[in-house]
């Protein structure tokens, strides 16, 4: 009978701190799945003005975004790349329906490009 008491001893703490782990990553999940479906951003147009391309981007879901955490590919590289840069109009906190500006330098017409939110929400157009 003792031994059954100094292998519960030992194997409850182990089991819990697993069990604590498994409910911390569910929640961390769950965060991560609000965010997803909370957020949504429209590419509305694209100029070219001389050589820099600015992009309309709004913000359409219900959660704010952070624009210095954007991420562009323009003609398939990740920008800064060594040829070109962007901009983003509005630094920090990028509140739901309202549009912000990126602007690319260097830029050519008729290329992909994509806006991408920190936690992976995307949208694509061609300039």
């Amino acid at each position: 009978m003792a031994a059954i008491l100094y292998m519960a001893t030992l194997f409850y703490p182990v089991v819990d701190q697993s069990y604590q782990r498994v409910i911390k990553a569910k929640k961390d999940s769950n965060e991560l799945w609000y965010e997803k479906l909370n957020t949504k951003i429209v590419i509305e147009g694209t100029e070219m003005t001389g050589n820099e391309l600015n992009i309309t981007v709004y913000n359409n879901g219900s959660l704010a975004l952070n624009s210095s955490k954007l991420d562009v590919i323009y003609g398939g590289t990740i920008l800064p790349s060594p040829l070109q840069s962007f901009t983003v109009s509005k630094q920090g906190v990028w509140s739901p329906k309202s549009s912000i500006n990126v602007t690319i330098s260097n830029a050519d017409i008729n290329q992909r490009l994509k806006i991408i939110t920190s936690n992976g929400i995307a949208d694509y157009a061609i300039s």
